[in-house]
């Protein structure tokens, strides 16, 4: 390989998939240096983001008291496939491991407060994080009873400062309290090693599921006023960079939102708008989702409405849709169903169809996850905290040793 250009070298690895990637680590010393450079991996990383899903997977939460986390290779989703178990890092036996966001290669997972880290798939290097400590007081001040609590989050990427953040934010609500709303946001740098107080959340965050990361912001569909039906849902988005919450204009022709979810597609935050069919005076419908596209972020002129689904004749009628990622030709759109089903939308023909997915997971959350090389200790500049890449026939196993 003498006579090979270093950069010609650089650019064939650079299109690999990372399972190849940590077995040439063992080649030679100059492989394995140029493999764990930061260029090399950010220049990998790009090339999986432009070669659409070829080194993707697809981590499934079954709804289930054991604790699994399972696994699907998307390219091979054309044909059946069955779900493999993966053996993460916080995996125990007395409850669910949460998967809490996905970013570039990385995941967040959780057991509790106590009990959480990110983790690679991939290179199966894992950072545990330290307690975050939350100082807000019990209620409000001339609050009674109990009110509202609640503890949300998520997990994005600063590109300005090349850091992973996770977010936790803490809210209590009490109606006849003033303020009527107590709310603390923390910020951990993967890079700094620190939890950071960052701008108190002004709104009551309204859904259960964590912040969509796209544009370097976490967003969340939210209200000013939680225990009031008429208070407008606002979409605000809490900014990696500088820690500071700000709302996100809706499309032009959205309409009156009254049942709204968010997504990532593509790196790009989507809308999920349902239209709802009255039946009864108790009883609504669900008719359509449509699904609107920021395709610039932060330009509210760009939002573009993608595509639209409806009910399934003759079929059971969801509840729920949310899009998961394009396929490799980019002409078909995953959707998952109510957490029990894939479906296949194609947006030239404008059909549904099912993905042949089995193994016996009656519900579950997926997340998209890249296969990266994305290290845990930080930005470029600092030393590699990777130590002990054994490789074992097929399968290649890391030991992390890291002090936070």
């Amino acid at each position: 390989m003498s006579d090979i250009p270093p950069e010609v070298i650089s650019e064939i690895l650079s299109r690999l998939p990372v399972k190849s990637l940590l077995r040439f680590r063992c080649v030679s010393k100059s492989i394995k240096t140029l493999i764990d450079s930061p260029k090399f991996i950010e220049a990998h990383l790009k090339n999986q983001e432009l070669k659409p899903n070829s080194d993707l997977k697809l981590i499934l939460k079954a709804h289930i008291d054991a604790d699994n986390l399972f696994s699907l290779d998307f390219t091979s989703m054309a044909s059946t496939q069955m779900p493999r178990e993966l053996a993460h890092p916080l995996k125990h036996l007395y409850g669910p491991t949460q998967v809490l966001g996905s970013c570039r290669g990385l995941v967040l997972i959780s057991n509790n407060m106590n009990d959480n880290g990110v983790w690679n798939p991939s290179t199966k290097v894992f950072r545990k994080l330290p307690f975050c400590q939350f100082n807000p007081p019990r209620k409000p001040p001339g609050g009674r009873g109990t009110g509202l609590a609640q503890i949300r989050g998520g997990f994005g990427y600063d590109c300005l400062a090349d850091d992973y953040k996770v977010v936790t934010i803490a809210q209590l609500y009490h109606p006849d309290a003033e303020p009527s709303l107590v709310s603390e946001t923390m910020v951990f740098s993967l890079k700094l090693g620190e939890w950071k107080k960052v701008q108190d959340c002004p709104y009551w965050l309204l859904k259960e599921d964590n912040g969509a990361c796209a544009g370097g912001a976490l967003h969340w569909i939210v209200t000013k006023e939680p225990a009031t039906w008429w208070s407008p849902l606002i979409l605000v988005g809490l900014n990696l960079r500088n820690g500071s919450f700000q709302e996100v204009a809706y499309p032009e022709n959205l309409g009156n939102p009254l049942q709204m979810n968010l997504a990532v597609l593509g790196e790009c935050l989507c809308l999920l708008k349902g239209h709802l069919t009255c039946t009864n005076a108790k009883n609504h419908v669900l008719d359509r989702i449509d699904i609107w596209m920021m395709k610039v972020y932060g330009v509210k002129e760009s939002w573009v409405k993608l595509f639209s689904v409806e009910q399934l004749e003759g079929r059971q009628h969801f509840r729920y849709l949310r899009p998961i990622t394009y396929s490799v030709t980019g002409k078909e759109v995953l959707l998952e169903m109510d957490n029990r089903k894939f479906l296949w939308y194609s947006l030239e023909r404008r059909l549904l169809k099912h993905a042949k997915i089995s193994g016996g997971l009656d519900t579950f959350e997926s997340v998209v996850c890249l296969g990266s090389l994305v290290p845990l200790y930080g930005g470029g500049n600092e030393k590699d905290r990777m130590k002990g890449i054994e490789q074992q026939d097929d399968s290649v196993t890391v030991e992390i040793k890291m002090e936070l």
